[in-house]
C-alpha cells in the first residue's frame, strides 16, 4: 500500500521531506502554506501534488494517510490536532509543540485516535549516528561518563519567524539545540533526564529577541553526564550540528571524526536520513508500530530544553 502524503509548510524542511517522499516511495498529493504562490511553485519544482492555501481541507481530505507538518512551531499543535481528529497518521517537525503541556495534549489525541504520531528527530536515521550509538551499546569505550554534542551555525542565522518568539517559541536552543539533545539521548540508549542545568545568551551575536548562545547540562538516570553548546553565527564551530563526543572509562569516540572542516559537497543534512525517517513513519502507518523518532522522543527532548528555558519542573 503506498502511504499519501499532504505536506503542511513549504519551507526547507518542506523541501527535504519532498525530496526523501521519493526515495521512501510516498506520495505527495498536496502542499499547503499561506502564500499560495509560493505553493504552486514548490509543486511544480517537487512534482508534489495540488497547491493550496486551505491547510484544513487539504489534511481532512480521505484520500491522505500521512500528514507531514513542517510549518513554524506555533503551528504545530492546531494541525497535528486537526490531523488526528481527521484520523490521519502525523510527524510533525521538532519542536513538537511550544510546551510540554500541548505537546502532551497531541499525545493524547493521537492515543485517541489510535493514530501514529512521530517527531522530526532525523538524526536517529543517520548511519554514523546508529554506528556510534552501536559501539557504546556494544562496551567499546566501558562504561560512558560524559558526552559533548554541538548544535551551532557558524557565520549565520536564521531570521523570520525563527527568531519571532511567539512563533518559534525560542530561539537557538529549540532551534539547535534541541538536536544535539536528542542526539546524545539515543547514542545512550535513551535514558530519562533528572537534572537540567543551563546558561543562555540572547542578542550576543545579533539583534535577536530571541536565545543565539548557551550551554546545557544534562545529567542523565544511568549516570551520565551530557553538555550541549547552541547558538547562531558564532566564530568556529566545535563540530558540526548533532556532532556528538562520548568519554568512557576505557576509550572515546565520536560520531563524525575529523569534522569540522567538512569536506567539498559535504551534505551534512542529508536526504538518506529524511528518507529513512519517512520511510519508518510510513511502514509504522501500515503495521501500527512505533515509529524511532515517537512522540515520546519528541516530549522528552521538549522537556528538557523547557527546563532549560527555566519554565518547567525544577526537577
Amino acid at each position: 500500500m503506498t502511504v499519501r502524503v499532504a505536506l503542511l509548510g513549504y519551507g526547507w524542511a518542506g523541501a527535504m521531506h519532498a525530496r526523501a517522499a521519493r526515495s521512501a516511495k510516498v506520495e505527495i498529493v498536496g502542499v499547503a502554506g499561506h502564500n499560495l504562490e509560493r505553493a504552486l511553485a514548490f509543486t511544480a519544482a517537487h512534482g508534489a501534488g495540488r497547491a493550496t492555501e486551505d491547510w484544513q481541507t487539504l489534511t481532512a481530505d480521505p484520500v491522505v494517510d500521512l500528514v507531514v507538518v513542517a510549518t513554524p512551531n506555533a503551528l504545530h499543535h492546531p494541525q497535528v490536532l486537526h490531523a488526528l481528529a481527521c484520523g490521519k497518521h502525523v510527524l510533525v517537525e521538532k519542536p513538537m509543540a511550544l510546551t510540554v503541556a500541548t505537546a502532551r495534549e497531541l499525545i493524547a489525541a493521537a492515543r485517541a485516535a489510535d493514530r501514529v504520531l512521530a517527531v522530526g528527530h532525523m538524526w536517529r536515521y543517520r548511519d554514523e549516528v546508529i554506528a556510534l550509538r552501536d559501539r557504546i551499546a556494544a562496551g567499546d569505550f566501558g562504561r560512558i561518563v560524559r558526552t559533548h554534542g554541538y548544535g551551532i551555525h557558524a557565520h549565520w542565522g536564521p531570521d523570520g519567524w525563527f527568531v519571532d518568539p511567539v512563533l518559534a517559541g525560542g530561539g537557538a536552543l529549540i532551534d539547535m539545540g534541541i538536536h544535539a539533545i536528542d542526539t546524545a539521548r539515543f547514542l545512550l540508549g535513551d535514558p530519562r533526564p533528572l537534572r537540567v542545568q543551563a546558561s543562555i545568551g540572547r542578542g550576543l551575536f545579533g539583534p535577536y529577541a530571541v536565545d543565539d548562545d548557551g550551554l546545557v547540562i544534562v545529567d542523565w538516570d544511568n549516570g551520565v553526564r551530557s553538555l550541549i553548546e547552541f547558538g547562531w553565527r558564532q566564530p568556529r564551530l566545535g563540530g558540526l550540528e548533532a556532532e556528538t563526543h562520548v568519554l568512557g572509562l576505557t576509550g572515546a569516540g565520536q560520531i563524525w571524526p575529523g569534522m569540522p572542516p567538512a569536506p567539498e559537497g559535504y551534505e551534512h543534512c542529508s536526504l538518506p536520513m529524511y528518507a529513512a525517517q519517512l520511510a519508518d513513519v510510513a511502514a509504522c502507518c501500515r503495521t501500527g508500530a512505533t515509529p524511532l523518532a515517537s512522540a515520546a522522543v519528541g516530549l522528552t527532548a521538549l522537556e528538557i530544553v523547557e527546563r532549560a528555558y527555566g519554565i518547567g519542573d525544577a526537577a
